[in-house]
């Protein structure tokens, strides 16, 4: 009797604990109980930052818990991707990130993450366009007049970026060998300086994003003259397309999408998801991003999955095409 009795307790025991499971486990109608990160790789301030700090308002106000954004830049991205590869699987890291996380793998040797296998795609939340801004030293007024004023100063036009091997950096490459121009690359740390020594003339031009430039532009300290997109931006729409400006093959842009760490439950990745697709559709939203010079996408985390799968492969095409970032 004795023997039985503790076989009854042990099984109840063993019950209590395969009961409890992990703690990522939870129902995903439970989540979030507690504060939630997300890990933003790149300064404060930047186009990245400003959207991510627009996302968590949103998750915080649908999911009733707070989302934090925390900035951990480096290594073009590197340092908070890897972060968040890394993390606990139970939807409370986040990465918030840019076109850096597709296009890291055809630029770095050796990553310290896979950027398809170890994330849990969430959405894109929205793509912005490169767009080519000149400074003030820049006489030309339309993309054909800058072609004629390069192409009469070979090797004498510098174009800037946020960094080597980056969208802006390849934008250029692109422009460069769309229209074959002899210019120099000049790599900065940051969207911010790169814009910022051409609005004061040590550059000539530089690839950013609208959001980026928008203050200058405000200023009439630099302006734009062509967008690298199939359709011209509801913020500005007096600007071109490189297309209708006569350059074909420049539409290049940056995703601003969300991810949690690979393994994470499908129904927090579907929560999370249907939280910012609810907000997608309000006009207040609608507007925040137009206003910053993007198109908001808001497409599943099946679809936005395959799009990193595929544009992995696509930068590493490109890059190849161009002969690398050099």
């Amino acid at each position: 009797m004795e023997g039985q009795r503790r076989q009854l307790l042990l099984a109840a025991a063993l019950c209590g604990l395969l009961g409890a499971g992990p703690a990522h486990s939870q129902p995903a109608g439970d989540y979030p109980t507690r504060p939630v990160r997300i890990i933003v790789p790149f300064a404060t301030g930047g186009s990245t930052d400003i959207l991510a700090r627009s996302v968590a308002s949103i998750l915080t106000k649908e999911l009733g818990q707070p989302f934090v954004v925390e900035n951990r830049a480096g290594a073009s991205g590197n340092i908070g991707a890897e972060a968040v590869a890394k993390a606990a699987p139970d939807g409370y890291t986040l990465l918030f990130t840019t076109t850096n996380l597709t296009l890291n793998p055809a630029v770095t040797k050796a990553l310290p993450y896979d950027a398809v296998a170890d994330f849990a795609p969430v959405t894109m939340v929205a793509f912005a366009p490169m767009i080519l801004i000149k400074g003030p030293a820049v006489k030309a007024n339309s993309l054909p007049e800058l072609i004629a004023e390069i192409r009469a100063q070979p090797g004498k036009f510098n174009f800037s970026s946020s960094g080597k091997g980056g969208a802006p950096h390849l934008a250029g490459e692109l422009f460069r060998a769309g229209a074959n121009l002899d210019m120099v690359h000049i790599p900065y740390n940051g969207a911010a300086p790169a814009l910022t020594d051409v609005a004061s003339g040590q550059v000539q031009l530089t690839f950013t994003t609208y959001i980026s430039a928008k203050p200058l532009m405000s200023g009439k300290k630099v302006s734009a003259l062509a967008v690298a997109s199939k359709e011209r931006l509801a913020a500005l729409p007096e600007v071109p397309t490189f297309e209708e400006a006569g350059v074909k093959g420049v539409e290049i842009g940056t995703m601003f999408g969300l991810l949690a760490p690979a393994k994470t439950p499908p129904g927090v990745i579907r929560r999370l998801y249907d939280a910012l697709a609810k907000a997608a559709k309000t006009p207040e939203f609608l507007a925040q991003i137009a206003e910053q010079g993007g198109n908001v996408v808001l497409n599943s985390p099946a679809d936005y999955s395959t799009y990193i799968q595929a544009d992995v492969v696509r930068w590493k095409e490109l890059i190849t095409k161009i002969g690398g970032t050099e």
